[in-house]
């Protein structure tokens, strides 16, 4: 029994000795992750400097044409890159001094891997000036899909928008 026992393990010994060591393309992979990400990253920063700039058609420039965009507004359904302009020219028409002040950019994450894909997302806080004088502060959370020419394919926005409304709505209306 204990030449059994001995042979058993000498031969898992043996085993784990003769293996290929496994290749790690995980840090080539995450370096071209990161790569991409910070393309990206540099094209939503400046699509988001163009919409602070009220230029419409250099933030439309960093977006795909086929762009989906989920509004935050209650009831959206998916939009298009005409429809995201819209709103965008709701607010620069609307509003001045529209300012993202600290923002916090994350990579985004497969849903499914849990690992960084070039995607993302980003926390913020958008300040401005109402047309009636009401000064606004909306915290903010987005997340932004690419392709491979670093443009916009889908946008996802989360904040207030009915409490932004109610706010310089009920200064409006007195």
């Amino acid at each position: 029994m204990n030449k059994i026992i001995f042979c058993t393990l000498l031969s898992i010994a043996l085993l784990s000795c003769n293996q290929a060591p496994k290749t790690d393309d995980s840090s080539s992979k995450g370096a071209e992750t990161k790569a991409l990400y910070e393309k990206n990253l540099s094209a939503l920063k400046a699509s988001l400097q163009a919409f602070q700039d009220e230029q419409l058609d250099g933030w439309a420039s960093y977006i795909d044409d086929k762009a989906v965009y989920n509004s935050g507004a209650y009831g959206a359904s998916p939009g298009t890159k005409e429809d995201w302009r819209k709103t965008l020219t709701f607010y620069v028409t609307d509003f001045d001094s529209i300012k993202l002040l600290h923002p916090i950019f994350l990579p985004g994450i497969d849903s499914v891997t849990h690992e960084p894909d070039g995607s993302v997302r980003y926390y913020g806080q958008w300040s401005s000036v109402h047309k009636s004088g009401v000064k606004t502060a909306v915290n903010y959370y987005a997340t932004a899909e690419f392709n491979n020419d670093n443009k916009v394919i889908s946008y996802s926005d989360y904040y207030d928008v009915g409490g932004l409304i109610n706010a310089v709505s009920a200064k409006k209306s007195k």
